[in-house]
């Protein structure tokens, strides 16, 4: 059994925040293999129980607010018997432009203070696997707080979209392929970027017995 959890704040009015990007892919993965997600007041969070790419997989939705995320990260793992290599956390990231995702094999938690409640309540522990979902760019300072419980604008919306398209296609193959895999596969693809033009075919030089 694999878990996704996505990380986010509960209240409607934080629905379409940057904050809440791993929501929004979480929820998307559950739209596409006909999940119902159930109140689970014990493990702090809501929860489904799907089938994807061939994997039994809980996708997971923590009710506790961003900073405490850890506490229905552990104890979702703990009812259900799954070990940390198996987890798999989809987080914002301000320090990838939106368009771009990042699979990561552990590692610490880059500010993301639902990261950072996981590693605590793992007693410092970081082996699980992330996905960053890019929100930037990071304005910095005193304006991050404020700028990541905004909302994206008008002109991102279809960036958005195709953004959490691929963010869930990159869990698929995490979960069908393993971390490694999935790594090498999404994590140059920059959707923020015009498509390259194909440059026009060099004319060939004149021969011999052309006129020039």
């Amino acid at each position: 059994m694999k878990v996704v959890v996505g990380l986010g704040n509960p209240d409607l009015k934080y629905h379409s925040t940057r904050h809440n990007a791993g929501f929004r892919v979480v929820d998307r993965l559950g739209t596409a293999s006909g999940a119902h997600f159930s109140a689970k007041r014990d493990l702090h969070c809501d929860l489904a129980k799907v089938e994807i790419a061939g994997q039994e997989v809980l996708l997971v939705k923590p009710t506790t607010y961003m900073n405490l995320s850890g506490r229905s990260v552990v104890a979702v793992l703990s009812w259900y018997k799954v070990q940390r290599n198996d987890l798999l956390v989809v987080h914002d990231d301000v320090s990838l432009p939106l368009g771009r995702i990042r699979l990561q094999k552990a590692g610490g938690a880059g500010g993301q203070h639902g990261v950072e409640s996981i590693i605590e309540c793992f007693g410092g522990a970081k082996e699980f696997h992330r996905l960053k979902f890019g929100v930037g760019p990071d304005p910095g300072g005193s304006q991050r707080a404020s700028f990541v419980l905004s909302s994206f604008p008008e002109d991102q919306r279809e960036l958005l979209e195709r953004s959490i398209a691929l963010a869930a296609e990159a869990v698929g193959a995490f979960l069908k392929e393993g971390i490694l895999l999935a790594m090498n596969q999404f994590n140059g693809i920059q959707l923020d970027l015009p498509p390259l033009v194909e440059a026009p075919e060099l004319l060939q030089s004149p021969g011999r017995d052309e006129k020039v």
